[in-house]
């Protein structure tokens, strides 16, 4: 992104936001859901702010850069709502354990559907970017 003219510092808070969520997303495997969930919940919460946080701050890196489609930019931010609408629900079940845990789950999977397609979509650009250069 610094060669597409971002300037640093959003490119360099990306990348914080990014490895909070990756020292997050590891620390979930350390410590799953079927030990301590307190523990669970709380290093999950780096994964998913930090997931948020990436996909806003790297959704307008991607807006403020010369040559990336402004519809690749938009998909950041189409994940970064699934980040919220799944925080959401996993709040509402903090304080009522039965209220939405279902929508909670589902709305997770749908998270990691996004992720998943947003990745795979960042990795056929680049793909692409290697072969005009």
């Amino acid at each position: 992104l610094i060669k597409k003219e971002v300037p640093k510092i959003l490119v360099n808070l990306s990348f914080i936001a990014g490895f909070i969520s990756a020292v997050g997303n590891f620390m979930i495997g350390l410590f799953p859901g079927d030990g301590s969930q307190d523990l669970h919940n709380f290093v999950a919460m780096f994964f998913f702010l930090g997931g948020l946080a990436y996909c806003i701050l790297y959704g307008i890196s991607e807006w403020t850069a010369k040559g990336i489609s402004k519809l690749q930019a938009l998909s950041g931010f189409v994940v970064a709502f699934s980040f919220i609408v799944f925080i959401y629900f996993t709040s509402i079940n903090f304080f009522n354990h039965e209220l939405a845990l279902e929508l909670s789950h589902f709305s997770e999977w749908i998270l990691f559907t996004l992720l998943m397609f947003w990745i795979i979509g960042h990795e056929f650009s680049i793909i692409k970017d290697r072969r005009v250069a």
